[in-house]
This record gives C-alpha cells, sequence and structure tokens, in this order.
C-alpha cells in the first residue's frame, strides 16, 4: 500500500510515520506534504497513491481546496485536532476521521 501524508507539523508527521510502520509494516510512504500549494503540484505528475492521509489545517490553508480541485479517486483519511470538519470531510472521499493527537488504536 501506497500512502501520501499531508500534514505540516513536522513531530506530527513523523509520529503517523512510526504509527504506519507498526501497524502495516508492508506499507510505503510514499512523500510528506506540507502544503495545500505543494500537494496541488505533487499530483500533477504522480499517479495517485492507494491513500492520503491528510491534516485539515495546513500553514497556507484547508486542505480541503486540493480535493475539491482534483478528481481523486483514492480513499482520504482527514486528520485534525478539531471535531468541526468531520461533515466536509465525508463530502470529499474521507474514509475516516482521525482526531490528534494521533494513537495506535485510532489508526
Amino acid at each position: 500500500m501506497k500512502i501520501l501524508i499531508i500534514e505540516d507539523e513536522i513531530p506530527a508527521a513523523k509520529r503517523l510515520e512510526n504509527l504506519i510502520a507498526d501497524c502495516r509494516p508492508e506499507a510505503q510512504i510514499i512523500d510528506v506534504i506540507a502544503s495545500v500549494e505543494d500537494a496541488l503540484e505533487w499530483f500533477k505528475d504522480r499517479e495517485e497513491p492507494d491513500l492520503v492521509i491528510s491534516d485539515i489545517q495546513l500553514a497556507d490553508g484547508v486542505s480541503f481546496q486540493i480535493y475539491e480541485e482534483l478528481d481523486l479517486e483514492c480513499p482520504i483519511i482527514f486528520s485534525t485536532a478539531y471535531d468541526q470538519y468531520a461533515i466536509k470531510a465525508f463530502e470529499l472521499n474521507c474514509i475516516d476521521y482521525l482526531l490528534k493527537p494521533y494513537n495506535k488504536a485510532a489508526l
């Protein structure tokens, strides 16, 4: 399984990478992206991953902008410290919604 992480907080991204490695050692983190702009650029010339784990609040905007501009087929797990975005997340091909801080049981 190829996983793309969109997360602008370095410690949170590292924690997520470690949890994925613990839960699914066969999974491959193909990239970690920190902004809406970089994510849009990344998807221009690459195949979709098998899964995207995407923080909602990024330094340059809300990650929903990415999925409103692109027509992705891959499933998305949104993550955030706030529960107020849940309804919007499920409107955008979301298969799950993780609240921070990340933990192994939730993942």
